[in-house]
Parts: C-alpha cells; sequence; structure tokens
C-alpha cells in the first residue's frame, strides 16, 4: 500500500510512504513501487522496500499439518512450536475441532523456549476431513495459536474414472456429408497398491450395447478395462447405464461405474 503527496511546488519535498501487511509474512522480503510524474527527466522513479518479517511464535515446519494415508492406518506427524520472544513462553491451553479424528501430546524440549506437537489420527478414518488445533499462550504478542489439520485417507481399491462420458453420439447420417467418426470406447484403470494381489472375477454390463474387455497391467496390481458401445444397437436417447466390477476385495467387493451419453 501506498501514500503520497500529489502536489509538490517548486523547490519544496514531498513524502511517498510503503506500508506493507505482515501477517502472513515470514522472513525477508522485497517490495517495489513506481512513481510517476510530470519531471520531464524523470518522468517515473522505481522505489524499494525491503525488510524482514520475524514471529514472536514459530512453527515448524508449518502451521499445516497434511495427515495422508490408506484407511485403517494409523498416521502421526509431530511439529516443533519455537519461541523467538526473550520472555519464557507458557502454553496454557490445547484443544481441537475434531477430537473425534485425531489424538495430539504437547510436551516441552526446551523450557518456554521449545515445544513438541505429536499429532495422531484414530482408527478406522475414513475419506476427507479438516480442522484446526487451537494453543492459548502466556504471549502477549501472541496469545493465540492456530494449527490447521487436513486428513485425506484413500481405499486401497481405486478405479478412475467413477464415470465414462461418451458425450453426444451421432448415428443418423447428414445428407451430403461423410459419417461422423464415432469415438465409442472408453478405459477404465483398476488399482490396488498393497495388501493382497487384485483380481477381477468378473464384468457386469448392464445394458447389451455395453461391452468390456480386461487387460492386465500389472498381474495382481493393476488392470484396464476398455468399455465400447456397440453402435449397431445403440437407440436415440439418453445414456445412463452402469457397469459392475466385480474383485476379490472384500472391503468393496462390487464397484459400480456409471456411463453416461446422448445419442442423437
Amino acid at each position: 500500500m501506498a501514500s503520497f503527496d500529489k502536489v509538490i511546488p517548486p523547490g519544496q519535498e514531498g513524502k511517498v510512504t510503503l506500508s506493507v501487511k505482515t501477517k502472513n509474512m515470514s522472513g525477508k522480503f522485497a517490495k517495489s513501487a513506481t512513481i510517476k510524474s510530470n519531471d520531464p527527466k524523470n518522468p517515473k522513479l522505481r522505489i524499494k522496500l525491503k525488510g524482514e518479517v520475524k514471529k514472536y511464535i514459530s512453527v515448524k515446519p508449518s502451521n499445516r499439518l497434511y495427515l495422508t494415508g490408506y484407511e485403517g492406518d494409523i498416521i502421526s506427524k509431530s511439529l516443533k512450536i519455537i519461541n523467538h520472544q526473550e520472555s519464557q513462553l507458557k502454553l496454557t491451553n490445547i484443544e481441537s475441532t475434531m477430537d473425534d479424528k485425531i489424538e495430539y501430546d504437547l510436551k516441552p524440549i526446551v523450557a518456554g523456549k521449545e515445544f513438541e506437537l505429536m499429532v495422531k489420527t484414530n482408527k478406522e478414518l475414513k475419506g476427507r476431513s479438516s480442522g484446526k488445533i487451537k494453543i492459548t499462550t502466556n504471549s502477549e504478542k501472541k496469545p493465540n495459536l492456530e494449527i490447521s489439520v487436513s486428513i485425506n485417507f484413500r481405499d486401497e481399491l481405486t478405479i478412475s474414472p467413477s464415470t465414462l462420458h461418451f458425450g453426444k453420439i451421432s448415428i443418423t447420417p447428414v445428407s451430403g456429408k461423410p459419417p461422423a467418426r464415432l469415438h465409442l470406447t472408453k478405459h477404465l484403470t483398476v488399482s490396488k497398491q498393497r495388501g493382497d494381489p487384485l483380481k477381477i472375477m468378473k464384468v457386469i454390463p448392464g445394458s447389451d450395447f455395453i461391452h468390456a474387455k480386461i487387460e492386465t497391467k500389472e498381474e495382481g496390481k493393476r488392470y484396464s478395462i476398455a468399455v465400447t458401445l456397440d453402435k449397431d444397437k445403440l437407440d436415440k436417447g439418453l445414456i445412463t447405464e452402469t457397469l459392475e466390477i466385480h474383485t476379490n476385495y472384500e472391503k468393496r467387493p462390487v464397484v459400480k461405474i456409471s456411463i453416461k451419453g446422448k445419442v442423437i
């Protein structure tokens, strides 16, 4: 942000004030601004502002904590809270908005100067969730610390994409024009990165105009399924069908894939 004297009388001085919001900054910084005037010799003058933002209390490596794993895993990570003030730091209270998903333990490493926060997920977590850990301190400059926590637990079995979109399929010939080129085959990837070897037991199309062919990419880990629509069996209208993929994965033995499109 900048403020300045817009008119400077001949022989007089004017002031230009640059300010920087340091709320989300740390470390050294460099900013610049360009002064434009009616000075015939120097119509543009560039000025620079340099400095360093020092935190009263820092969280290392970051005040954003990411816990990522597979369903059923217990993930733990630690953070360090470092006091850069001369006075002794006391952490007087800790709480979170996700006590049903995480456990946490705060202990001093160097009295009044450095602390370790250990965060661990609970069992049986699925999907994504997020929240905050809030710490109250005795610092007048930084009475509260907030640590953002993001959790992402993936299923061991992944099928991508979850929906096959074929878009508009033109089966009606147009007089005087060559037949439209149809793209009636799309591919699914089925993979499992750990645990028992993956087997695809069978694939069941929801309609007789859908054909599926399984190709092994990496035995027990990754497969490709080519899904093809039979042009001769398509009727005009919307396609809202499914494809069932049956595997030996006990947690999700049957996965349904949506097949969508429009025949014109």
